[in-house]
Formats: C-alpha cells, structure tokens, sequence
C-alpha cells in the first residue's frame, strides 16, 4: 500500500468494452475505469460496504484492471448505480486512508519500541560491563588464585568439611550390626 493515499474516483466508461450481458438481453455489461488500479484492501472496504446495504436493481458486479464491471439496464446507471458506486467508493476510500493511517501509527510504535529497548540494552550493558573489584574470576582458576579472606573460600572450606562427616557417618554406619538379627 502506498505512503500517502491517493483516493480513486470513477473517471471513464470504457465503450469499446462495453458488450451483451450474460444476464439479460436487455442487459449490458459496463467498464467504468477508475483513476488508479485499487489495492486489496480497498475492494475489500468497497465490497463490505455495497453488502451492508440492500438495493433491488443490483446484478452482477466485480472489479477488475482498474475498472468496475457490471451488468444493468442502461437506464438505470445514472439514477441506481453510480450513486451506489460513488458511496461505495468514498466509503473504500476513508477506511483505505485510516488503515494506512494506523499502519503509520503502528510502524511508529514499533520503532520507538525498538529504541526504547536498544537503549535499555545498552544502560544493561554498561551496568554488566562495569569492573566489580570484588568479582573473581569464574571456575577451578578461581579457587586457585583466590586469597584465604576471599568469600568463595569459605564455601570450599565447608564443602570439605561436610565432605568428611558424610564419609565417617557413611563408615560408621556399615559397622553398625543389624538389629534384626540379634
């Protein structure tokens, strides 16, 4: 869909394409050209609004190459079917230009989303990057190279010792007879 609407508007009746309608005898089958080949969501609004509303003398209609196509009596296109055609065009027209408006509104949403998370990427980022004098560095490296006050020293220290109690429990246990056979 275009940046900026442009509204379409009925402009011409093509006479070389004008030919016998398969609905009557009486019937032809028109061509009126529109000023520009409409988009799919413009003859959608434009069908959606020609099917809420009843008018007896329709027969067939479809859009097709730019051109309105429909079978009438000749007598009735000036006083039936264009103004049917020209509320059904300006209805198409208004829902085409606030679609695109939203799409607009929508895409500009989206960007200043966009930038706000960039730069809540880039504020975390900085926060992560920041050296903490505290911080060691990760894995058995660390152990090693940890000084004896160091927090992650302390946690080693217990590990070892429950280490060992589990291990004399464990041994203790085993010695232990069994109570059911004495």
């Amino acid at each position: 869909m275009a940046a900026e609407f442009i509204d379409i508007a009925i402009v011409d009746l093509d006479l070389a394409k004008t030919t016998w309608s398969r609905v009557h005898s009486s019937m032809r089958t028109l061509y009126l050209r529109l000023s520009r080949e409409p988009e799919l969501p413009w003859i959608r609004f434009f069908h959606e609004e020609r099917e809420s509303r009843v008018v007896i003398k329709r027969h067939g209609l479809w859009i097709e190459d730019g051109y309105i196509v429909f079978d009438c009596l000749l007598a009735d296109v000036e006083t039936h079917h264009l103004p049917d055609f020209r509320q059904s065009l300006d209805y198409a027209n208004e829902k085409s230009r606030e679609l695109i408006a939203t799409h607009r509104k929508q895409s500009r949403q989206r960007k200043a989303d966009e930038l706000t998370e960039r730069e809540q990427l880039t504020t975390l980022r900085g926060r992560i990057r920041v050296s903490d004098p505290l911080r060691q560095p990760a894995g058995p490296v660390a152990a090693a190279v940890a000084p004896a006050n160091a927090p992650g020293t302390d946690f080693e220290s217990k590990r070892k010792d429950w280490r060992a109690r589990f291990r004399r429990a464990l041994k203790n246990r085993n010695k232990e007879p069994e109570r059911g056979n004495e």
